[in-house]
């Protein structure tokens, strides 16, 4: 198992290198007039250094004049943190739960309309969901108003207030969370249905065990694993969705900037802030490679054969 780790870690840490050439390098291949006749590989070297080893941009800012970006990003990580594990989380929690329920119950009407909200939310992107929330509940225009939880710009860090931290992140971990939630319910549901003809689980109903016990003790763990992978595969869903929620929703993280950084935030010029876009890249895939990790790291805990072996099952 530590081999399959120690695996793992330098995949991840190859990822984090390779992007980071790709993020500096591109923009120095196409536009060497932007960087004043500097020599290409040197300035890439110093970009790809700075960026991973001392959380600095190189010599990008000399030219391009962006603002610090470091301090933006320490400003921003603990929202971006808490945003994502808060996703994660209601992501996770309500797919395993809604899965183990609408097995429990199958062809029920309850389980049908679960799962048909399932198939909308899987099915619609985030920004829509986030906007047609706005349109239900926002004050002033919205049908039901809810202020407590809309109220722009509320943030508060959750040892300072943690009324004020909860009420401004519930919608935006929900928004985040729900396409992940729907993913994994539709997965448990399919999984859970199809153990339930194992032998197993057949001698355990043969037993009297109730059928919601049998689904939830027997026919439901085998598919934890599945759930894990899963995870791990929409990972860049997740971040990328992390973006237009934290615009919108007034969360006060580092990808809010992709606005202004695109040159489509009002009030700031239009032309495009490259070593913002650069440093956003990066960052986004920092929190990837970290996801991916933590679902190998579910996969082998769930998965007895991965920790006496040491290898992925074939």
């Amino acid at each position: 198992m530590a081999g399959y780790l120690v695996r793992r870690l330098l995949w991840a840490a190859g990822t984090l290198v390779i992007t980071a050439f790709f993020a500096y390098g591109t923009i120095r291949v196409l536009r060497p007039e932007l960087y004043e006749g500097q020599a290409t590989l040197a300035g890439l070297w110093s970009d790809v250094t700075g960026a991973l080893l001392h959380l600095e941009l190189g010599e990008a800012c000399m030219f391009f004049g962006c603002p610090p970006l470091r301090r933006l990003w320490l400003d921003g990580i603990w929202g971006d943190l808490f945003l994502l594990a808060g996703g994660v989380v209601v992501g996770i929690a309500l797919g395993v739960l809604g899965g183990a329920w609408c097995a429990a119950r199958p062809r029920s009407r309850g389980a049908r309309a679960v799962e048909g909200a399932a198939m909308v939310f899987y099915c619609s992107p985030a920004y829509v969901i986030g906007f047609g929330s706005l349109l239900l509940f926002a004050p002033p225009f919205g049908l039901f108003q809810l202020p407590w939880f809309f109220d722009p710009h509320s943030y508060a860090p959750p040892l300072e207030n943690p009324w004020d931290f909860l009420r401004s992140m519930i919608l935006p971990w929900l928004v985040v969370g729900a396409p992940l939630a729907a993913a994994v319910l539709r997965l448990t549901v399919a999984l859970t249905l199809d153990t339930i003809e194992e032998d197993y689980v057949r001698t355990a109903r043969a037993k009297g065990v109730p059928h919601r016990l049998v689904v939830r003790r027997h026919a439901g763990p085998p598919t934890r694993v599945a759930v894990a992978s899963l995870f791990g595969a929409s990972a860049p869903f997740m971040v990328t969705n992390m973006v237009f929620v934290e615009y919108v929703y007034s969360v006060p993280g580092f990808f809010r900037h992709m606005k202004r950084a695109l040159g489509q935030a009002a009030g700031w010029p239009p032309g495009l802030d490259i070593p913002t876009l650069q440093a956003l890249a990066l960052w986004a895939s920092v929190l990837i490679v970290a996801l991916s990790l933590l679902a190998d790291l579910a996969i082998v805990w769930l998965d007895p054969r991965i920790r006496a072996s040491g290898r992925p099952p074939g």
